[in-house]
């Protein structure tokens, strides 16, 4: 078995170093090896330029297929870009909730006009996402969540809290599960839904670490949120599945980048 890269990878990894050093060493120089996990506080604005950056040059949605606007990489294209990537001392992504785990999920499950709506903004690093699943009582049992979203005519209404909700401050929308069964219906009661930040009724509260320091973790409390029926991704009261494959997509590849940057 040959485990050496091709001479057309080299080629594309000297393309993503020579990218990255033109930037790194220019324009966003301020932003090189910032926000690293456990620093995501470092230079926000910055940073939040440089997803826009990443976007116009095609480093969003790199592993997505080119019809939905990805780059389509194979996997050791990826290795190369996050191993020249982590050299340059690119900084911690902002826009990963939304690369990594949202998008994946509706190029999975999102209908054609979920895909259409929501994943260009994403691409191109203009609108960013944040989870919502685990809750103060709802953890590692995450199928007993508690936050609802009851039917009200054209929209679903939002009660509830969600806990350790990563750049939630930052985020535009909310991918939110919810219990739309009954309240003992566990996993098959629980709907996925895509949900606005900037409304009356969501409240986001940062949380603090043990040290008093900034994290990018915070609360999310809805009262009376609400967002269009149409943003459910899937079958209403089959959100389980939905989630299963954000969780899956957040453990593929896309982390190598965090892995490589901890040595």
């Amino acid at each position: 078995m040959d485990l050496q890269f091709s001479a057309e990878d080299r080629a594309f990894g000297e393309e993503v170093r020579d990218w990255l050093t033109s930037r790194l060493d220019g324009e966003f120089a301020a932003v090189r090896n910032q926000g690293a996990p456990g620093r995501e506080h470092e230079a926000v604005d910055e940073r939040i330029a440089w997803e826009r950056e990443l976007g116009a040059a095609g480093f969003i949605g790199m592993a997505w297929p080119k019809e939905v606007g990805g780059l389509d990489l194979t996997l050791s294209r990826q290795l190369i870009f996050w191993d020249e990537y982590i050299r340059a001392g690119g900084p911690g992504r902002i826009g990963v909730v939304g690369d990594w785990l949202l998008g994946p999920t509706l190029i999975a499950h999102g209908s054609e006009a979920q895909q259409r709506q929501f994943l260009p903004g994403i691409l191109d690093g203009t609108v960013r996402w944040c989870q919502g699943y685990s809750e103060p009582d709802a953890g590692s049992d995450l199928a007993s969540l508690r936050t609802r979203a009851e039917r009200d005519g054209d929209e679903w209404v939002i009660n509830g809290h969600k806990i350790w909700t990563s750049v939630a401050h930052l985020a535009h929308w909310n991918f939110v599960l919810c219990r739309t069964g009954a309240a003992d219906s566990r996993h098959r009661g629980i709907s996925y839904l895509l949900v606005p930040m900037d409304q009356p009724g969501v409240d986001v509260r940062p949380i603090r670490d043990i040290t008093g320091g900034d994290t990018d973790f915070c609360e999310v409390f809805y009262d009376g949120a609400r967002t269009a029926v149409e943003n459910v991704v899937g079958e209403v009261d089959a959100g389980w599945r939905v989630a299963m494959s954000t969780v899956t997509f957040e453990r593929g590849l896309s982390t190598v980048g965090y892995q490589l940057s901890f040595e």
